[in-house]
């Protein structure tokens, strides 16, 4: 009899223990950490796993990305050595890497692997993940369009002991932070990833020392079969059959004028198992927008996570899908050194897209229509503020919008699904740590797309740089076309980029750009698009569409232009709606649509 059966109350609080294990790691780097985008934006991720590397559980608020490459890092790092585990990791070792092709996603994603010895047996690993602000390169930030490999793409960690025994080798860190920007936040954010990966080794030695380490182990495998016979039991509840979509990323920025790049995937059905067939994938791009191996899958069961929610995340939701993936080099399927920095904002979100779009063709109250994806913005100069002249480097993304649903009225305005567990940064502390002033941090009316559930609104911030001048790389997508909307729904505006917005000469930045030269004073401004909108917009309910007039997500123009709602202000400035007005002007759209 397995322990959930025989003990469920305890099954389940060594469950919770688990998770418990991987948020007080996360909580511990972001408490302590010296840069923005981890200790503010908690771009930072922490996971327990089996000594074999399969994931047993993550921190609840972790980032999606991470937590589904973790198992790639530490079974590729076991792959790397080339030796037994216990050789290769002795008690109280540590290994950092950050190389994708090991099992990563970006190589501003650093990440330390620990070792956990249960009375002198290797039992589990925690790992940890940091998005650094910078990892060398040649543009502040590294983020750079113009890579043609993953060496140009800033300093690449393959798996390396940082510490054995419990002593950190200090020439190692000296390497690596005489080849990275900002060399003390950096410094700051890896004692910070050092310090929860040794919290993470001890939490799960109190755990085997309370309860014995056959019994700790023991539900470690049952957590991973649990959700793995969850995720079953879904598919089972799904019809067998196949079902299809694609999804496109602007273009390959490593080949002038070149077309869009696709993503394709066939989702089968069959029984209790899944299938998700990227074979028909385009091929390899030359630009940074290539996702390794490890960037699929996680992209895939992330959106699988957030289509059944209730499924624990671990590697029994891996276990329960089949990926097919090309045969050769693809952009879902990079092989080194192919360029892969932009990932997040490429392949990630259009490989979620395709789980999306194939599911909500036959489970639609699971699922929402086309959610905001994601921009890398990074810009670097001298601080002169105060007689100072210190280097910075700031990293910006945005919020955007999720889509329409058919099971709730609207969506929200969060985070790209690549990160949905980190948190916006606050305008106050990017002015307090880089000569910067924001203009606007604002959700832009009409920017979600239309539809009976609205897609959620777009976000725009506008800045300038106030002293000296910067450089600034931009790595992203959606710039012709905003997220999708079904069943009648429309797509929501595409992002834009702008530099010295509004003046005479104004220069469109693209989602693609870098080493571009920006001076003080020139504002910048950057719209991160909305979601997509689910069911025909005439069918919206006009007096939601009043509430959305008068809480400023819908301008009047908007109302009646896209949902045929005519609303009317008084001298008061009350807003109601034009009944007769309406019911005109939605037959007078309705009647205007092709045939």
């Amino acid at each position: 009899m397995s322990l959930r059966q025989e003990d469920p109350v305890l099954f389940q609080v060594l469950q919770n223990a688990f998770t418990s294990v991987a948020e007080e790691m996360t909580t511990l780097i972001q408490n302590v950490a010296f840069s923005l985008v981890v200790s503010d934006g908690r771009d930072a991720s922490s996971s327990v796993c089996t000594a074999t590397g399969d994931l047993v559980a993550s921190g609840s608020h972790d980032i999606p990305a991470h937590i589904g490459t973790h198992p790639f890092s530490v079974k590729g790092t076991l792959a790397w050595a080339g030796k037994p585990a216990e050789e290769y990791f002795a008690p109280d070792d540590i290994v950092v890497m950050n190389d994708a092709y090991v099992g990563g996603t970006h190589n501003n994603d650093v990440r330390l692997i620990m070792p956990v010895y249960f009375e002198g047996r290797l039992s589990a690993f925690v790992a940890n993940s940091a998005h650094w602000p910078d990892i060398g390169g040649s543009v502040p930030g590294t983020f750079d369009p113009n890579a043609r490999s993953s060496q140009g793409e800033g300093l690449i960690i393959p798996p390396c002991h940082l510490a054995r025994a419990g002593e950190l080798d200090h020439e190692l860190i000296r390497f690596i932070l005489r080849n990275v920007r900002v060399a003390d936040t950096a410094y700051g954010d890896l004692l910070a990833q050092v310090g929860a990966v040794k919290l993470g080794e001890r939490r799960l030695c109190d755990l085997a020392a309370e309860y014995g380490s056959e019994l700790i182990l023991a539900a470690m495998q049952e957590s991973i079969a649990y959700s793995e016979a969850l995720m079953r039991e879904q598919f089972t509840a799904i019809p067998d059959g196949e079902w299809h979509a694609e999804s496109f990323v602007d273009s390959d920025p490593g080949i002038e004028g070149s077309g869009r790049v696709g993503v394709r995937m066939r989702l089968e059905i069959s029984g209790d198992r899944a299938t998700y067939d990227l074979s028909e994938s385009d091929g390899q791009a030359k630009g940074a927008i290539n996702g390794p191996v490890s960037c699929t899958y996680s992209a895939a069961i992330a959106t699988t996570k957030c289509i059944f929610p209730h499924v624990p995340m671990n590697q029994g939701v891996l276990n329960a899908i089949d990926f097919v993936l090309p045969p050769g080099p693809s952009v879902v399927s990079a092989e080194y050194p192919a360029p892969i920095s932009g990932m997040a904002a490429t392949i990630f979100p259009h490989v979620a897209n395709c789980v999306l779009k194939t599911f909500i063709q036959v489970v639609p109250e699971r699922c929402m229509a086309g959610p905001t994806g994601l921009i890398n913005i990074c810009w670097g100069g001298q601080d002169t503020r105060d007689g100072r002249n210190d280097e910075y480097v700031c990293y910006l993304w945005l919020e955007g919008g999720w889509g329409g649903r058919a099971a709730k009225r609207d969506n929200s305005t969060a985070m790209t699904l690549f990160a949905t567990g980190a948190r916006n940064q606050p305008i106050e502390l990017h002015e307090r740590g880089a000569p910067l002033l924001f203009d606007c941090y604002r959700l832009e009316p009409d920017t979600g797309g239309p539809g009976r559930s609205r897609g959620s609104n777009g976000v725009t911030r506008r800045w300038t740089i106030t002293e000296g001048d910067a450089v600034l790389s931009c790595l992203g997508d959606g710039a012709f076309e905003g997220p999708w909307g079904f069943a009648g729904g429309e797509s929501s505006p595409p992002c834009h980029f702008l530099y010295a917005a509004g003046e005479k000469v104004e220069t469109a930045v693209g989602l693609a750009r870098t080493g571009l030269r920006i001076e003080a004073d020139h504002m910048l401004e950057y719209h991160q698009s909305g979601g997509g909108g689910y069911g025909d917009p005439l069918e919206r309910d006009p007096t939601w569409v009043l509430e959305d007039v008068v809480e400023g997500y819908v301008t009047i123009e908007g109302a009646r232009r896209s949902y045929g709602v005519v609303v009317t202000v008084d001298e008061r400035h009350e807003h109601t709606i034009d009944m007769g007005a309406t019911e005109a002007e939605r037959a007078k759209l309705l009647a205007e649509r092709p045939a």
